[in-house]
């Protein structure tokens, strides 16, 4: 049986790039399976082509002669594009292969099954929220176009809580961060700290909230971040971030201390 202390510290991570594509590959690597290498040719055509969010792959029959593979493992190909929220499957008459916009949330659920087999924590997650946030809230806070930071951040102003259901404010509060990292122009960083993000909004805070008070000052600290970026002070913006992030940290502490110590659960 598996101890306790064995759970807790987790699979070791190994660092080898270029194994996959070794001829002297790892007992734990193996060669991707043809469902695997035609799911990223889709992915390619996908990008090659130009598709954008609800375009329509290219009917069965003309998949099966482009790819050359069986009905089986076309299908399993379309699969793992449907599990990883790349495409949707419509059913029925006009239905098919569609593609679907990125969401980070499922980088975050994949992300979510290698963190809690390593053994990682939630504490580590707040960690690397720290780091990531308040720098990138520096970086929008250099972009020039003051016009596009004002436009962008107007609705999180004047935000009034108590105008707003409570579930409305919820979202608002937290759509603030997506923005901070769509604005940063850099999508790696974009879908990285949204899939952070995720975690902490849905494993986290989005549990035990303190409503109203707890959401007004959040409110607040967001209204300071948005102008001190809009201002163009990135050494400020990053400040206020890293405090406002280690405040929200805290204040989840307080109400559940044996949580920070909690494994990264998966999904």
């Amino acid at each position: 049986m598996m101890t306790r202390e064995l759970a807790r510290t987790g699979l070791p991570i190994i660092y080898n790039p270029g194994e996959m594509h070794s001829s002297a590959r790892s007992e734990t690597t193996r060669a991707p399976k043809a469902s695997e290498t035609t799911a990223a040719a889709i992915v390619s055509d996908i990008v090659s082509l130009g598709l954008r969010r609800g375009d329509r792959l290219p009917a069965e029959s003309d998949m099966l002669a482009n790819y050359s593979v069986s009905r089986e493992t076309l299908r399993e190909a379309l699969r793992i594009l449907e599990v990883q929220g790349l495409i949707t499957l419509k059913r029925g008459p006009g239905g098919g292969p569609f593609v679907s916009a990125l969401n980070a949330s499922y980088l975050a659920r994949t992300a979510t099954l290698y963190f809690h087999l390593a053994g990682a924590t939630y504490d580590e997650v707040f960690d690397t929220w720290k780091i990531l946030e308040p720098q990138l809230s520096a970086k929008v806070a250099r972009l020039e176009d003051r016009r596009l930071k004002e436009a962008a951040f107007a609705r999180f102003l004047d935000y009034d809580v108590e105008e707003h259901e409570e579930s409305e404010i919820f979202s608002d509060l937290n759509n603030f961060h997506a923005v901070i990292a769509e604005l940063s122009g850099n999508r790696v960083l974009t879908l990285l700290t949204q899939a952070i993000d995720h975690i902490v909004v849905e494993h986290v805070l989005g549990t035990g909230r303190d409503t109203i008070p707890e959401d007004d000052a959040m409110s607040h600290d967001h209204a300071d971040i948005a102008k001190a970026i809009i201002a163009g002070r990135p050494r400020k913006a990053e400040t206020l971030m890293h405090d406002h992030i280690s405040e929200v940290v805290e204040r989840f502490r307080e109400r559940h201390p044996e949580r920070s110590d909690e494994l990264v659960q998966w999904m």
